[in-house]
């Protein structure tokens, strides 16, 4: 049941990513992806093994997720010359 309702969310919100034109929301929604798939990782094979890889999978993503903050922090900060 879980497995689906992820599933079902992570579809949206890929095509959400390639339906939106401004950046930072697609950054976010990659970002959702991201969990998405850590979590899909965890619960869909039920071995130790892959509650290491989801772990390890749920790492990167946190990292990339500070990455994407990091960068939507410099873009409210970037100024544009015309």
């Amino acid at each position: 049941m879980y497995e689906e309702i992820i599933g079902v969310i992570i579809i949206f919100v890929a095509l959400r990513a390639l339906i939106t034109k401004n950046k930072a929301e697609r950054l976010l929604y990659i970002n959702v992806i991201g969990f998405g798939v850590s979590a899909l990782i965890a619960l869909v094979i039920a071995t130790p093994f892959a509650l290491i890889v989801a772990a390890a999978f749920f790492i990167c993503s946190t990292i990339s997720a500070n990455a994407i903050a990091y960068c939507l922090k410099r873009l409210d900060n970037e100024v544009l010359l015309d």
